[in-house]
């Protein structure tokens, strides 16, 4: 019995001392190693339909800190390790309205990889969210009116109407805080000293009971078209011209504005049937599957018991501007950061010198952005030695916006050190050569 035992205390032991040699040969050839990355684009994951992240303010907000991240892995799989490779995620699944302090998680985007995060790994390591639920309430439209029409003429009762149909009221959604402070929309034109019926659409803006603009909620449709009809007293009207236009432009493009030539045209005729006209329209124009703009000669229909005035046109110029629709996009790019003007005593060293930035705008402003890098110059001509602390702001093109806050850089400015002068050597003292006995 007890030489099987010491038969398997020998061959545990074997095995033991073949694992701890395996583990230290893998070890040296292959040791551990930690990698840092920094600013990382955090993601939010698992929101409910029914729920907005919201500011302290109960506005929606899309802007979260970046996060840095400390990695233990082995030295193989750090030489190979990217940003790309890591995503950093914050989990709202199963958390209702209210403030939450969201722990922040590290994963891996490829499934071969393998590594752990320290303790103290991620900075910081949760991100307090606001969440609050969505709702959708209907209110009325309140349309001011400032100014007057001139002498002889006189205002009519305002239309409101949205694709052609009246309407009276609209959709307001968002945040639950900020969906109640709207009392209703507000939609401002103004009539001085117009001889004309009044056609403009109007963007409608949300207030409050005491008619402050209310931030943060969607208003849907988020514009209408006002009609206000302006009225002669007696025997002559100017009245709009307004096109009749029929079709749609091909895929992917929208008109843009409808220019008439002339806008106005005076009609004559008694007063009844003068009362009844507020514009004035033309034949149809057609503009199906057009992709530029469209420009058309077309008669006008004279209302029975009216004629243009003397010296009026019976036609008019119509120019349908259509122009492809653009859609917004975003696009994250490096920026490199560089210093200028330093002072030839001092040097400067900026920590990070590349960092990244969202950008906002259409397909074509962002391609145009991202075909040459992009460079920010910092000019320290009137900086002396020190810490400084600069926010990354590139020069963009118009159209072209920077998502959320920029980041900033930190400078640290110092004097070149002064070289210590090295001696020169002294020179030996010459040998005089010992003379040689001559031969014989």
């Amino acid at each position: 019995m007890n030489g099987v035992r010491s038969i398997i205390l020998r061959v545990l032991l074997a095995v033991g001392l073949s694992f701890a040699l395996w583990s230290f040969v893998s070890f040296s050839e292959n040791p551990e190693e930690t990698a840092r990355f920094e600013d990382l684009t955090l993601q939010l994951v698992g929101l409910a339909d029914n729920l907005i992240v919201v500011d302290a303010n109960g506005i929606p907000t899309t802007s979260f800190p970046t996060v840095d991240v400390t990695l233990r892995t082995d030295r193989r799989q750090r030489s190979e390790l990217r940003p790309v490779d890591i995503r950093v995620v914050a989990d709202l699944s199963d958390l209702g309205p209210g403030d939450h302090l969201v722990p922040i998680n590290v994963q891996p985007t490829r499934s071969n990889l393998s590594f752990s995060v320290p303790t103290d790994g991620v900075e910081p390591a949760a991100i307090s969210v606001r969440l609050e639920p969505v709702e959708t309430v209907t209110v009325p439209i309140n349309l001011e009116i400032f100014g007057s029409p001139p002498f002889s003429f006189e205002r009519g009762t305002p239309e409101l109407r949205y694709n052609g149909e009246p309407i009276s009221i609209v959709t307001i959604s968002g945040p639950q805080s900020r969906v109640r402070r709207v009392a209703a929309v507000r939609a401002v034109a103004n009539i001085a000293q117009l001889r004309a019926t009044y056609i403009a659409p109007l963007s409608l803006t949300p207030i409050d009971a005491n008619n402050q603009p209310v931030e943060g909620v969607q208003v849907r449709p988020a514009s209408i078209t006002v009609i206000i009809p302006i009225n002669p007293v007696v025997g002559l009207r100017l009245v709009p011209v307004s096109p009749v236009v029929i079709g749609s432009p091909a895929p992917g493009f929208a008109v843009t504005g409808i220019e008439v030539e002339p806008p106005l045209i005076t009609l004559t005729g008694s007063s009844g049937p003068l009362d009844a006209i507020s514009l004035l329209q033309t034949e149809a124009i057609d503009i199906r599957d057009a992709r530029e703009p469209v420009v058309r000669i077309v008669p006008l229909i004279i209302p029975t018991g009216t004629s243009p005035a003397q010296g009026e046109p019976d036609a008019v110029q119509v120019t349908i501007n259509i122009a492809p629709i653009p859609l917004p996009f975003q696009v994250r790019l490096p920026v490199e950061v560089i210093v200028t003007g330093l002072n030839r005593d001092l040097l400067a060293s900026v920590r990070p010198n590349v960092v990244e930035l969202t950008f906002a705008g259409t397909s074509a402003q962002l391609s145009a952005l991202a075909s040459a890098p992009l460079v920010v110059q910092l000019d320290l001509s009137t900086f002396g030695p020190g810490i400084y602390q600069f926010a990354v702001r590139p020069t963009l093109p118009s159209g072209v916006s920077i998502v959320g806050n920029p980041p900033e850089v930190t400078v640290t400015i110092v004097p070149i050190p002064t070289p210590t002068p090295t001696p020169e050597p002294e020179p030996s003292p010459e040998v005089e050569p010992t003379p040689t006995p001559d031969a014989g």
